[in-house]
């Protein structure tokens, strides 16, 4: 009668046949071993199939024919229970007599189960609630959620409720979007903008991070904190890339000059000493208009005597290809210029020889002439030259960094050892002009340099 609907006769077939009770399937002592009935009854219909259980069917007993000495239930027993209640607690437990069975029909059954749910639930089936750490929301700033203000801003999960006033004021990029409520122009940007019914929270995406953001209001809480002392690159460089992301151009010139000054664009401003953060300077957005001070830090980067520098990978490939050409420019200038000084004569002879042929006259002068004893005369020019170059370690200090070597040149007092004054002021300004001409030549290999 498996898979048939309960008629009268299959009512009378139950009062036959020995049905074990719901709620004693567990003792199995009170059956006879031989004994083993699995109903399983399926869907709200009242109809009754075929378990699917590990029984074997020579085990399986028809429910209408003789199986124990149990007596029958009585039929008002049966109303009582109807066929749609039996149907529910046949549902919640299996009763197989067979202990083992039991155990094996409760593993596939667990098996089943459908996800989401769990055993102990009233209710099987129900999907659980999702955990909380799963429903991940923006967490607000500790300072910069003022209970005042009036509009939120959502950046890396964290929110900012900040005065809409003070915002279109000090940025074009808020008034544009506040203000004049251009929405659709920011939408290329990854702006979006949610409400909730509560609020406004504008979402803006990957134009700027939470650190640099923070950064950028701390110094617009008190603007005038730096105004003597100069604050250290870490503070600058997040206000210089917030500024320059969100507009707020004052802040962003701010930057850019207390940049500089770290990192001078200036030949005359250059000095021997080495510069810090240039890998970070390098890798400042293009977009924060930099580029002399990015020129600075690539040379920078150019003259360390230093193999592998760390950190040189976040410039980019183009910019490394820079500093390579950077560097074998600085060497070989270096090289022509410092190694010999060369077999040139004294300056004030050759001077003295031009005028001799000039179709100008000129008057006599009385004043006293110099006493020349020039080792370019004497021929003791190289010699001089190795004592205050090679020997003193000038050569060496300056291997890749010919600009600066150039000016080291041209302060040593070559008076003191024996040049004239012709030949000091021929050298300087030979040395000045390929300093110059070095330093103009690097503008070339920068990238996005016009």
């Amino acid at each position: 009668m498996f898979g048939k609907p309960l008629d009268s006769r299959g009512v009378q077939s139950l009062l036959k046949a020995d049905i074990v009770h719901p709620f004693s399937t567990l003792h199995s002592t009170e059956l006879p071993e031989s004994t083993r009935v699995c109903v399983v009854s399926h869907e709200s219909t009242g109809k009754i199939k075929e378990a699917e259980s590990p029984i074997r069917l020579d085990q399986e007993i028809s429910l209408s024919g003789p199986s124990s000495s149990k007596p029958p239930l009585l039929s008002s027993q049966i109303n009582s229970i109807g066929v749609e209640q039996a149907s529910t607690v046949s549902q919640k437990t299996s009763p197989c007599v067979d202990k083992d069975d039991a155990k094996s029909y409760d593993k596939v059954k667990e098996k089943r189960e459908p996800p989401g749910t769990t055993g102990n639930d009233t209710d099987q089936g129900r999907p659980l609630k999702r955990a909380r750490s799963e429903c991940a929301s923006p967490k607000k700033h500790e300072d910069f959620y003022i209970l005042d203000a009036n509009t939120v801003i959502e950046v890396d999960g964290v929110l900012f409720k900040l005065h809409r006033s003070r915002l279109v004021t000090k940025s074009s990029f808020f008034a544009q979007l506040l203000q004049y409520d251009l929405k659709d122009d920011f939408l290329d940007y990854g702006v979006r903008v949610e409400n909730d019914g509560k609020a406004t929270v504008y979402h803006l995406g990957n134009i700027t991070t939470a650190d640099d953001l923070v950064a950028l209001l701390k110094f617009d809480d008190n603007p005038t904190e730096y105004h003597f002392q100069p604050p250290p690159f870490s503070v600058v460089a997040p206000i210089l890339r917030a500024a320059t992301a969100l507009r707020f151009e004052a802040y962003r010139v701010w930057a850019a000059r207390v940049l500089g000054q770290t990192c001078p664009s200036s030949l005359a401003d250059l000095t021997p000493e080495p510069m810090q953060n240039a890998v970070e300077i390098v890798a400042l957005p293009r977009s924060c208009d930099v580029n002399s001070v990015v020129k600075c830090a690539l040379y920078e980067l150019a003259r360390t005597r230093r193999i592998g520098l760390p950190g040189l990978e976040q410039i980019g490939h183009a910019d490394q290809k820079c500093v390579e050409l950077m560097r074998e420019l600085l060497v070989t200038t270096w090289s022509e210029i410092a190694v010999r000084i060369g077999t040139s004569s004294c300056q004030h002879d050759c001077a003295s020889k031009a005028d001799m042929f000039s179709p100008k006259k000129k008057k006599k002068s009385f004043a006293p002439q110099e006493t020349h004893s020039c080792s370019f005369k004497s021929g003791k020019q190289q010699a001089t030259w190795d004592k205050c170059v090679h020997n003193s370690g000038l050569y060496t200090k300056f291997l890749f960094d010919s600009v600066c070597g150039a000016q080291a040149l041209i302060d040593i007092p070559w008076g003191e050892e024996g040049w004239c004054s012709d030949c000091i002021q021929s050298k300087r300004a030979t040395w000045r002009k390929i300093q110059q001409k070095v330093w103009s030549d690097m503008d070339n290999w920068i990238p996005g340099n016009v």
